[in-house]
This record gives C-alpha cells, sequence and structure tokens, in this order.
C-alpha cells in the first residue's frame, strides 16, 4: 500500500451502487478546538444511537437490493454500542469506510475481525493537541495505525491545516513517517480562526505549502474552487444521502430534502439528478463527485428549492437561524 485512495482497489465481490454518509453517533471523547460540534453535542449521546441491532440495520441496506458503500463518522464511530459487531453485518454485502481518531480499544478487534477487502479507506485524525493530554496518546495512536496497514487497510492519517498548526505541520508529518505510516494527508481547514474565514483566508505562501502535504487532489479544488452549484444537476437523492443517527436520510451535507428513514424501510429515492437548490456548498467533496455540468428548467430550480424550505423544520431549523447562519457567512 503505497498510493492514496479513495476508491476501490483490489476488492473482492459487487462495487458499490450508492453512499450513504452515515453520522453515528454524537459522542466523542476528544475536544478538538476546531471541530464545529459543540461541547454539549460531543457529551451527550444521541438517544437513537444503538437503537437497532447490526441484523437488522443491515438488513435494511440488504432490503434497498443495491450494494453500498456506508461511510461512518460521529462523533467518534468507535463509541457506538456494538461497532464492531455492525461492521461485520454490514461487510456480508456492502462496503464501509470510517472517519476515527483510532483512540479506543476495540480498534484492535475491528483489524482482527473485519475484512480489509470490504474497507474502502479509514481516514484516522492525527488531531495532535488532543493527544497530547495523554502521555502515550500519539504512541497509542501510531500503534494502531501500524497495525491497521499490516493488515492490509486502505488508512491514512489525515492532518486538519488549522492555522494555528500549520508551523508544527512539517515536523509532525516527519516524525510520523519515521515511525512507518505511509500516508499522511493534510485536509484543508474550512471555518471561522481569529475573525478570517478559511481557506479563502490562506496566503499563497501558505496555500503552497499545504499542496506539498495534500495527496488527496481534491484538497487543492477546496482551497481554490467555488462551491456554488445552484441550479446544476446533482446525483446526491439518487446516488448519495446523509443519514442521521436516527436513520433519517438526507440530500447531502448542506441539504434539509429528507427521502424517509432508512432504519425504519422507509426509503424513496431521487429517480434522475435534480438542480441543486443551495447557494453554499458545506462540502465540497460531495459536489465535486456528484455535480455535473448543466442547468436545469427555472421551475424545477424553484421546486428543489420549495423541499428545501419545507424541510427546515425537520432539522430543527428556525428563521432566527437562518439569519444568524446568513450574517455569518455572508
Amino acid at each position: 500500500m503505497s498510493d492514496f485512495t479513495r476508491d476501490i482497489k483490489g476488492t473482492s465481490g459487487k462495487r458499490p451502487d450508492s453512499m450513504v454518509f452515515w453520522q453515528l453517533n454524537n459522542l466523542c471523547n476528544f475536544r478538538c478546538e476546531y471541530c464545529f460540534c459543540g461541547e454539549e453535542k460531543l457529551s451527550k449521546e444521541h438517544p437513537d444511537c444503538g437503537k437497532y441491532g447490526p441484523a437488522h440495520i443491515a438488513g435494511c441496506f440488504n432490503d434497498t437490493g443495491k450494494v453500498w458503500q456506508v461511510h461512518m463518522s460521529g462523533g467518534e464511530p468507535f463509541l457506538y454500542p456494538k461497532f464492531v459487531d455492525l461492521c461485520a453485518e454490514l461487510t456480508k454485502g456492502h462496503f464501509i469506510s470510517l472517519n476515527t481518531n483510532l483512540s479506543t480499544l476495540n480498534v484492535r478487534e475491528f483489524a482482527n475481525r473485519i475484512s480489509p477487502d470490504k474497507v474502502v479507506f479509514l481516514n484516522a485524525g492525527f488531531h495532535k493537541t488532543a493527544r497530547e493530554k495523554n502521555p502515550a496518546g500519539i504512541d497509542h495512536f501510531i500503534e494502531k495505525v501500524l497495525i491497521l496497514q499490516e493488515k492490509g487497510f486502505n488508512i491514512d492519517v489525515g492532518y486538519l491545516t488549522y492555522p494555528r498548526l500549520l508551523e508544527k505541520m512539517a515536523l509532525d508529518v516527519k516524525y510520523l513517517k519515521s515511525r512507518g505510516i505511509k500516508l499522511v494527508n493534510a485536509k484543508t481547514f474550512r471555518g471561522y480562526h481569529n475573525g478570517k474565514k478559511y481557506p479563502a483566508a490562506f496566503t499563497r505562501e501558505e496555500k503552497e505549502f499545504i499542496y506539498k502535504y495534500s495527496l488527496d487532489p481534491r484538497e487543492e479544488k477546496v482551497m481554490n474552487t467555488s462551491v456554488n452549484y445552484f441550479g446544476n444537476p446533482c446525483r446526491t437523492g439518487m446516488d448519495y444521502f446523509r443519514m442521521d443517527p436516527s436513520g433519517n436520510l438526507y440530500r447531502c451535507s448542506s441539504s434539509y430534502k429528507r427521502y424517509g428513514n432508512l432504519l425504519k424501510g422507509k426509503y424513496t429515492p431521487d429517480k434522475t439528478p435534480a438542480p441543486c437548490p443551495l447557494i453554499d456548498c458545506t462540502c465540497p467533496y460531495e459536489g465535486f463527485k456528484y455535480v455535473s455540468a448543466g442547468e436545469a428548467s427555472v421551475i424545477r430550480v424553484a421546486g428543489e428549492v420549495l423541499n428545501e424550505i419545507c424541510g427546515f423544520p425537520n432539522r430543527g431549523v428556525s428563521l432566527r437561524k437562518v439569519g444568524r447562519y446568513v450574517r455569518k457567512r455572508f
């Protein structure tokens, strides 16, 4: 394993028909200063976390008649009840991928029980400042990454380019590689720091420095590409979904449009690509993969905009929250 990829290489069986980004849980044992989740959310588990058993969840995916890539994030997914059992059930007929901090003891069980052929990728966040609170935190992290590498998993260590950490990145990456970690990928920070909006606030020199450590070619696009796809056809809602801990399906990370609840057996996808109704794509990685060139009719775009507005209550959105969102970004 030497090349960075988020695609399936050398896996057995069918390839995925669809992908779902599943936020499994809220709970996390780290408190990273750049995390977009608040302390309250990270400290209190979602009431529906673990509501359904692994066999039931896998059965719901099976019942769709599709092969899925189930990308699991949190919170910290390894804190999900019976997490390795869940992965074992899902990988009988589907593929999985993970965002994780690799801080829990069941990582070793995962490495021993789950076939690397059924894991598209593991993105292991380095989160150095959180690990340094434990004297052995970094060593434990490296040990687990090396175990997963040895087992043949497609794992890369993500290093977030938070402005305050940039000056340490070169030395940190050098150290991680000296310990045997093969893939360390700079992840573009998107958010606010000291009143500045990133990645727009990165200087040309900082961008060049980040490019040097970015293994994923999409990172340069994240840094420099407009993420307004309003009116463009998009396959989210057809081939890709975002799922919350309760099993509710949404079009993408930015959208409020619902498609049912997969874990309750109610799932109705779009049959054709629908125009993007949003002027701010909060997850450009989704747009890069699923948006295509072209323009839809005014009537169809207006219909999708209306779907978004009608979906606001599904995620607890009020006009006050919308106003606060707009003021912060524009």
